[in-house]
């Protein structure tokens, strides 16, 4: 046997070293896959939608068992040694452990690692970058133990704001990945059947997995889930697909066609009002000027919408995204990184509404996905109310911005009492906003509020003025000192403004 032969055997008889993986995923296992163990989702099931399947942790099980075997035979050997005290305090113990798990009673299996981020979604919200108590009768907590798309669409939106917070985007990494992956794996379930996939927390599912991405500046993942909810607009029935949209949906695309016919140096000087975190009126600039998709598309308005709207949005494909630098490198499994300012991420969120209320068409939505709409626009009207006060940000602007906010507490479809008396207080709120600054420009006809308006945007034949006269004369003329007033500005003001930066101050005295 020549010696080339030899060697050619003896490197068929080697083997390839590779790490076995002995505590892999079932599904791996399964397919004889190497699995990189990651959890609660491996690599190549979150790539394939697959589960994991893993074994219950064998060092939590030994020490559950050592400890129980050590409790049986203290129990067994020295019974006389417990005292009566002892045995009360253990009974006490497990009686006061059982309300404080808000799943018991219901379907939902929430892992270990996802509890810390609901308790973080019951007990608070954050407004900006601050934290604030959330009340204990909040609707929103309700409705999230009501239905599974409602729950993921929780825990999503709280992920992202906690970031904002914190800017700490590897705490809540994994219950953002699993509640990520199981919203997409529930909305494909949903849509098997017509019946479920019309349904409001269907609708939430989709709604906010594209706040998520497009806050984190996804646009291909944004537009495909702007699709998604396009054709389950086409599964509702005629009722919700009216052919006149509601008055928040009319305000968007006029705000649109108005700022979109600017010259750019009135665009440029509106851009400025960022720096005190106005990111609403930045989010029409982008939605008017540099959209994903075009906002008079959605509405079919512009004549190019022959065949559904989920065909239409297909064929035009969204602008692509830019690309990360090396600082804001999107993390390989695709789940939150550190892309972009909390001012940019907001603006990304705020833009993200306007699609999907346009999509939406109807003049009320579930109050669910508005409530945090609700709320971030509100925190900016505070940021920026005392500024307003003094003439350090435009008056007319701000005259804007709680008219808009007003339309938007206008779409809220109360579901229960609950639901009617949050949105209503809110409501107020913005009325007696517009009532401060009609106040400070000294307007005392609509005409004049409607002249302030004109200087940011405005249309004379805007379909929607009679409506948004009637929420005018609500709050200028119909009060009668029945509405709280809001201390926003004036415990601000009292402290000098220290709070403007900070803002902890302003949120919590606004609502």
């Amino acid at each position: 046997m020549t010696t080339e032969a030899l060697t050619l055997m003896q490197r068929q008889r080697q083997r390839k070293f590779h790490r076995r993986s002995r505590n892999g995923c079932g599904t791996c296992k399964t397919k004889h896959i190497r699995c990189d163990e990651r959890k609660p989702l491996c690599t190549h099931c979150l790539r394939h939608g697959g589960e994991c399947g893993y074994p219950p942790d064998n060092s939590d099980a030994v020490s559950t068992t050592t400890d129980t075997e050590r409790r049986s035979v203290s129990t067994s050997v020295e019974p006389q040694e417990q005292s009566g005290a002892a045995t009360e305090q253990s009974v006490m113990s497990l009686l006061d452990s059982t309300p404080n798990d808000p799943f018991l009673g219901t379907s939902f299996d929430m892992p270990h690692n996802s509890r810390s981020l609901f308790q973080l979604f019951t007990n608070s919200r954050v407004l900006y970058t601050t934290r604030v108590e959330r009340t204990s009768d909040s609707f929103i907590v309700h409705k999230a133990l009501s239905h599974p798309g409602f729950l993921h669409a929780a825990m999503l939106m709280t992920t992202l704001h906690w970031a904002w917070c914190t800017g700490d985007v590897e705490q809540f990494r994994v219950p953002y990945l699993y509640h990520k992956l199981q919203a997409i794996r529930f909305v494909n379930e949903q849509l098997k059947h017509p019946e479920t996939a019309v349904n409001d927390g269907t609708i939430a599912a989709v709604a906010s997995l594209a706040l998520v991405e497009n806050s984190l500046g996804s646009t291909e993942a944004v537009s495909s889930h702007l699709r998604g909810l396009a054709r389950i607009k086409e599964l509702q029935g005629e009722e919700r697909r009216p052919k006149k949209m509601g008055l928040l949906q009319r305000m968007i695309l006029m705000a649109a066609r108005s700022v979109s016919s600017r010259p750019v140096w009135d665009i440029l000087d509106i851009s400025r009002t960022d720096d005190v975190h106005q990111s609403m009126i930045i989010s029409l600039l982008r939605v008017a000027l540099r959209p994903i998709y075009s906002v008079f598309t959605l509405s079919g308005e512009d004549g190019d919408s022959a065949g559904p709207l989920s065909e239409v949005m297909a064929q035009k494909t969204p602008p692509p995204a830019h690309t990360p630098s090396s600082s804001q490198a999107v993390d390989s499994n695709g789940v939150l990184a550190p892309l972009r300012s909390v001012d940019c991420s907001r603006v990304g969120f705020i833009a993200c509404y306007f699609y999907l209320y346009v999509i939406l068409r109807e003049a009320t939505v579930d109050p669910f996905i508005l409530n945090w709409f609700i709320e971030q626009l509100l925190a900016d009207v505070c940021h920026t109310e005392p500024l307003m006060y003094r003439g350090e940000y435009s008056q007319s602007l701000w005259l804007w911005t709680v008219m808009f906010g007003a339309c938007v507490t206008t779409a809220a479809r109360a579901g229960s009492a609950m639901e009617a008396e949050q949105m209503r207080l809110v409501h107020d709120i913005y009325l007696d906003k517009i009532n401060l600054v009609s106040q400070v420009l000294r307007i005392e006809t609509w005409e004049d509020a409607k002249g302030a308006m004109r200087l940011f945007a405005w249309e004379d034949d805007f379909d929607g003025e009679l409506e948004l006269k009637a929420l005018w004369e609500e709050a200028v003329w119909q009060d009668d000192g029945k509405r709280p007033k809001t201390q926003c500005f004036d415990s601000v003001h009292a402290r000098g403004g220290q709070d403007i930066i900070g803002g902890v101050g302003m949120a919590q005295a606004c609502w």
